[in-house]
């Protein structure tokens, strides 16, 4: 693969990853912003958090707020690396440098161009081969690693509130038997989570507003953070490659590459 391919590639890459960076960002924040006030019934902690509810014997209650803080927060590095790197390489691939200096053509003895006349060509200034890719793959390594976890918290978070919910669920209408069989075994948790945004009553004297699809909304946070994770990882193996096929062409050090 050529230089300017694969930077084309990663300017693509990079902001992708953005993207699905924002709107996995956007949609958890929307549901914790939505049910942090109708969870959070705990005492001394903040319980607050869509994600790892718990179902007691007398209400539901929300998960450590610290768990949605890192499923907001936890995102943001790859969104500014996202954004700085995938604008920087748009610029390299997109927009060229101007006009270089004038130089005159050189001519042989087979040409019809005679001694005595000189033609000056003016073209674009050419860019200097993209260097940085070691450094490139140690920084995708790392939001890789990052986006990883926060993949992980985010889905077992989700599964979790859904399986708890269940047992709410259960006891909220008072199923019994095959009827409490098929809501534990059979009912995915986008319907769990449809019967949450309408049944789960409000509490602390607050009123969480017109009902939103929950369900949809971590879904889609999940499908998002996972995609933004396989990119980076797509990144690094790309700059990882090119790393390698610059130490072979020019003799580099590794570690100079």
């Amino acid at each position: 693969m050529k230089t300017l391919q694969a930077e084309g590639l990663l300017a693509i890459l990079y902001s992708g990853a953005m993207i699905l960076s924002i709107i996995s960002l956007t949609c958890l924040t929307v549901t914790w912003q939505h049910w942090e006030f109708t969870l959070d019934v705990c005492i001394s902690v903040n319980c607050g958090c869509i994600l790892y509810g718990i179902n007691t014997f007398s209400t539901f209650m929300g998960g450590d707020i610290k768990l949605c803080h890192f499923g907001v927060y936890g995102l943001v590095p790859a969104i500014v690396i996202g954004l700085c790197l995938g604008l920087y390489h748009i610029y390299r691939c997109c927009i060229n440098r101007g006009l270089d200096k004038p130089r005159v053509m050189t001519y042989n003895e087979n040409s019809r161009i005679s001694a005595n006349d000189r033609v000056v060509v003016i073209g674009p200034k050419t860019r200097i081969p993209f260097k940085q890719w070691m450094p490139s793959a140690f920084c995708a390594a790392l939001i890789a690693c990052l986006s990883l976890a926060h993949a992980v918290v985010v889905t077992d978070g989700f599964h979790k509130t859904c399986e708890q919910y269940k047992r709410g669920l259960i006891q909220l209408l008072g199923s019994m038997g095959r009827e409490a069989h098929v809501i534990r075994q059979r009912l995915a948790c986008g319907a769990i989570f449809d019967y949450m945004d309408y049944l789960q009553p409000d509490t602390n004297n607050f009123w969480r507003g017109e009902e939103i699809n929950t369900g949809v909304a971590l879904q889609l946070a999940i499908v998002c953070t996972w995609l933004n994770f396989f990119s980076w990882v797509i990144i690094f193996f790309l700059c990882f490659i090119m790393a390698r096929k610059k130490r072979n062409t020019l003799g580099e050090k590794f570690c100079c590459c």
